[in-house]
């Protein structure tokens, strides 16, 4: 594992070299600079986990470099040192965002522990894609997103359609951008539709015609694509499939050509063995397909995309920064975050907007927490059916879409038995041509 590397910027190189030393022995690379302007040089050039600079420097001092750096990386921990402490300099350092306030002379363990807490909750160098204009649309520094990261540039260089799997709020259709930004037709429009909104099929039939006219030459987003009624699988496939091949949609005279991204929380395979998607539909859409892993299974994303949020809100309020306490930095990493990387955001936008210091402490993220936790708590009858299909399937999977069987085992009649499968939409025989 690389080791953290740490700037450290003082005028005096005597007492550069003594912490240098300090931290080197300690384990970390240290790079060092002897003013203000020279630090942020070093610093752009190497991206440090964590910053140790005096206060009272010539021309740019300390809280000024702290400024400049979190103008850059709101996310940095920036540790000052100063012979001139004063109860109402570290009053003024917290409430900028400074991570830490120690006065010299200083104690070598006191500064080795304020490190070792600033590169805990420091990020790595973030990775991501950006679209067309610019914008970084995927934050990350998890090496299998890095992966993802570079399936996804190849997958921007072909014309093929693709599926993108995952949970709920971590980023997908935030990937289908990035894919549709970073190919040769970016300039063509990108258009999100909603699967599952679909309720009629002539209406979802209109809808389809409608955005496909409207995607023109680009890329058509089918959000959800498990949503669809069987017999708006039905109707899409015609549209879809070109030449017998499955990859652009239908090359009608007149109409461009139209790449299709889908996106489905749900495991199709699965739901194909029970006939609730269409085996050619799914077989056609998965040639390419990506997964966007949940956010508690990459928890070392979370500060640089807090710091990425902090970074946007600080944009949209017109400048003003904020820092998140290393505690309430902690809690955000320790959290399960269910709704992903949309539900992480919506707590650090409520975090910002409720603040009334620049640093931000760890006891309202616990109480937003705590509101996250109670609002997710699904109703009832939503629980209920959620268990019913889940057993349901249980069940048709044992007996291999045996009906009589599998009312015995759950203990009803056949005829109750039944229309618990029409509420679900579960067919038993297909269940029995999976082998099963």
């Amino acid at each position: 594992m690389d080791k953290p590397t740490i700037l450290v910027v003082d005028d005096d190189p005597d007492l550069l070299q003594v912490i240098e030393m300090r931290l080197t022995f300690a384990g970390y690379d240290v790079v060092t600079a002897t003013s203000g302007v020279s630090a942020l040089e070093v610093f752009r050039a190497g991206r440090p986990r964590a910053v140790v600079t005096d206060l009272r420097m010539e021309g740019m001092d300390g809280f000024s470099l702290f400024e400049r750096l979190h103008a850059e990386a709101p996310s940095l921990p920036v540790i000052i040192l100063t012979a001139h402490g004063t109860i109402r300099d570290a009053v003024r350092a917290t409430q900028r965002g400074v991570f830490s306030f120690i006065t010299k002379p200083f104690d070598g363990q006191e500064l080795l522990a304020r490190v070792a807490e600033a590169v805990a909750v420091s990020p790595l160098t973030a990775v991501g894609m950006v679209d067309a204009g610019g914008e970084k649309m995927l934050v990350s520094s998890n090496p299998a997103m890095g992966e993802l990261h570079r399936q996804a540039r190849l997958a921007a260089e072909s014309s093929e359609p693709i599926i993108v799997l995952g949970p709920r709020g971590v980023g997908k259709e935030l990937l289908a951008r990035s894919i549709h930004g970073a190919s040769a037709n970016a300039e063509k429009p990108f258009v999100p539709l909603r699967c599952g909104q679909w309720s009629e099929a002539r209406s979802g039939m209109d809808l389809l015609g409608n955005a496909i006219e409207r995607a023109g030459g680009g890329v058509l987003f089918l959000d959800d694509v498990e949503g669809l009624s069987p017999a708006m699988q039905v109707g899409l496939l015609p549209l879809l499939i070109a030449s017998g091949v499955f990859a652009w949609t239908a090359r009608a005279p007149g109409r461009p050509s139209v790449r299709v991204i889908a996106s489905t929380t749900q495991p199709l395979a699965q739901l194909v063995r029970v006939g609730r998607f269409r085996s050619d539909l799914f077989y056609a859409l998965s040639r390419t397909s990506l997964t966007v892993p949940a956010l508690a299974d990459r928890r070392d994303d979370i500060p640089p995309l807090v710091a990425h949020f902090v970074s946007a809100g600080a944009m949209h309020a017109g400048g003003s920064l904020h820092a998140f306490a290393p505690e309430a930095l902690a809690l955000l990493q320790e959290s399960p975050w269910p709704g992903n990387v949309r539900q992480l955001r919506h707590v650090v936008e409520q975090a910002l907007a409720l603040a009334v210091t620049p640093r931000i402490p760890a006891a309202l993220v616990a109480r937003l927490l705590r509101e996250e936790e109670q609002k997710d708590l699904p109703a009832f009858d939503e629980a209920r059916r959620g268990f019913e299909y889940d057993y349901l399937m249980r069940l048709l999977t044992t007996t291999g879409g045996n009906v009589a069987q599998a009312a015995r085992l759950a203990d009803r009649n056949r005829t109750e038995f039944y229309k618990l499968l029409a509420r679900h939409q579960l067919d038993p025989a297909a269940f029995k041509q999976s082998g099963k």
